[in-house]
Formats: structure tokens, C-alpha cells, sequence
């Protein structure tokens, strides 16, 4: 299925959960979503996020996010992303990029030509991408558990990205990764580095295209074909 909103939605995210949870120093909890290669909204993915005690967590998020004070998950429009220009002005992404901004692992994200075609986008090394994200924990009542929730922040599309699509999820610098987490990090100051610098690192990922993703997932849908 092509995807018709803003980047991103789609990726692949067949990931090393123990050398991630060494390498960030996090909890690594159970119900880690497994290897695919095909994530689409509404599943389940994989985030790195900081408590307000500092403890780091790698966990399992929906991707989707729903504010808290949300009586519905049914907002009547998308969340799987959000614009890193306007997240911290909009109401539905405000209190999380103030609070609740997490990483987001992974292999590497798909887009879309506007002639259909698909895109595979990834890093020159088997490392993962760590986009930029927010979270929000959402229930549908009191008696009800809470579920954790998330969105891909994007940015404008810079470099070979530009070339397929206008916009391209923001990736964070390692060494922004531990300010970008930090609830107490200034978010105005946070958002505006990762702004900048972000787009660095697009420049550099290697990108070809891919077949159709549709009704499929598994490792050959990110191998390169000629077109």
C-alpha cells in the first residue's frame, strides 16, 4: 500500500534489541515488537524513551499517538507523524515534545515517487536509524490499561530524499540522542539543534528503489531493483 500522507509511513526495523539497550544504557522490557521489514501505522514498534527520573526504557509503543486527555483514539485524522516546525505549537503533539520525546530504531524507511514508485532508504552500515520521535500514554478509561503511544517527526526533505518526496523523518545526531530524550532538556533549544543538524545526516544514507510492499513482509523487500 502506498502511503498518500506526510513521510513517514513505512519503515523497516529488524533490530540488535540487546546492543541497543547497551549502547543507551536502557531497561530492555518485554513485548519488543519482532523483526519487519513492512510497518505500517497502527502497529506496534519499538521506542527508546527517558523517565522523569532518568531511568531509559526500551519498549513497545503503538504507532499512532493519542494525547492523554483524548477521549477516543479516533481523532478523525493522522498521527503517525508530526511536523517538527509545528509539534510544539500543535495541540495534539505540544505536551509531548515538551516532555515525552523518545528515539525511534530502525533498519531504514520507504517512500514513494509520484509515479508510485518506492524508495528504500538506510545508513552505509548495519547501525540503525534513530529517528526522532514523540510519545504520549492514552487510555480509553479508568478501567482500562494504559498504552504508550508515538509519531515519526519529519522535517523537509533535503539531498536524494528531496528527489522522491517532500518530506523525510528527522534523525538525531548521537550525540543530541541523550539531550533529545531528557524531559527536562529545554525543547525549544532540543528541537531547534535537532532541526539543524538532522538533515546532515539524511544527506548521507544510501537510497534505491524497491517492489510494491503490498501484502508482504520479509527481508527481500529492501533489496534494490532496476527501474
Amino acid at each position: 500500500m502506498r502511503d498518500t500522507g506526510n513521510m513517514c509511513g513505512r519503515f523497516a526495523a529488524s533490530l540488535d534489541y540487546p546492543s541497543l539497550a547497551a549502547r543507551f544504557g536502557t531497561a530492555m522490557e518485554g513485548g519488543l515488537p519482532s523483526p519487519s521489514w513492512n510497518i505500517s501505522p497502527s502497529q506496534r514498534i519499538a521506542v527508546i524513551a527517558q523517565d522523569e527520573q532518568g531511568g531509559r526504557h526500551l519498549t513497545a509503543a503503538t504507532w499512532g499517538l493519542v494525547p492523554t486527555a483524548s477521549p477516543t483514539r479516533n481523532l478523525g485524522y493522522p498521527t503517525h507523524n508530526a511536523r517538527i516546525e509545528s509539534a510544539l505549537s500543535k495541540q495534539t503533539f505540544a505536551a509531548a515534545a515538551r516532555a515525552r520525546r523518545v528515539i525511534i530504531p530502525a533498519t531504514g524507511y520507504y517512500e514513494w515517487s509520484k509515479d508510485h514508485q518506492p524508495y528504500y532508504f538506510r545508513k552505509n552500515s548495519q547501525e540503525a536509524l534513530l529517528i526522532a520521535g514523540l510519545c504520549s500514554w492514552w487510555r480509553e478509561d479508568e478501567d482500562s490499561p494504559w498504552e504508550l503511544t508515538a509519531t515519526i517527526l519529519t522535517t523537509e526533505a533535503v539531498g536524494r530524499a528531496a528527489e522522491v518526496h517532500h518530506r523525510m523523518p528527522v534523525l538525531i545526531p548521537d550525540d543530541l540522542a541523550e539531550e533529545w530524550m531528557d524531559p527536562s532538556s529545554d525543547a525549544e533549544e532540543v528541537f531547534a539543534r535537532v532541526a539543524e543538524e538532522g538533515p546532515t545526516l539524511s544527506r548521507r544514507l544510501l537510497s534505491h528503489p524497491v517492489r510494491p510492499l503490498t501484502g508482504r513482509d520479509d527481508a527481500g523487500l529492501t533489496d534494490a531493483i532496476s527501474i
